[in-house]
């Protein structure tokens, strides 16, 4: 794993971490997956709960030389427009749909909504990664109004 991608593994756990009921913890399959104290609101609609999926709200996942976060919140929860001015506000990542192939060597972002829960997906690669800040207030404001809904 490049440094950088170790250096800001670190400061995206640490933002989670430091908010109330939300931990960060290692799976059986080495991810890392954001939990909450309490079972997520569409938890009994999955196809086969585990005291790990119940109380999962996300992932990150670092790479060689990336890193990402998946992380799922209540449906109609947040905009869209408002998650793009926070996740992308130097305007620099890409925006995939869901259903679209999104690219291995660039940043991107995606919104997927569904019935029962929404999701953000933020994958950021190289110079991005390099530049982005977990710590900015708004960020770590968002991340902790996403932790909450679970709540």
């Amino acid at each position: 794993m490049d440094g950088i991608v170790k250096q800001k593994l670190k400061e995206i756990r640490e933002v989670f971490e430091e908010l109330p009921h939300c931990k960060v913890e290692t799976s059986v399959d080495e991810q890392l997956v954001i939990t909450g104290d309490k079972p997520v609101s569409w938890s009994d609609s999955l196809e086969n709960p585990n005291a790990e999926s119940t109380h999962k709200m996300g992932t990150i996942k670092p790479h060689k030389a990336s890193l990402g976060l998946y992380i799922d919140f209540p449906h109609g929860y947040l905009d869209v427009d408002k998650l793009e001015a926070i996740i992308n506000p130097e305007g620099t990542l890409m925006y995939y749909p869901p259903g679209t192939k999104a690219p291995t060597i660039k940043s991107w972002w995606r919104f997927r909504s569904d019935e029962q829960f929404d999701s953000l997906h933020l994958v950021l690669r190289k110079i991005e990664l390099a530049y982005y800040n977990f710590k900015r207030e708004d960020w770590v404001g968002l991340m902790r109004e996403i932790t909450d809904a679970h709540e």
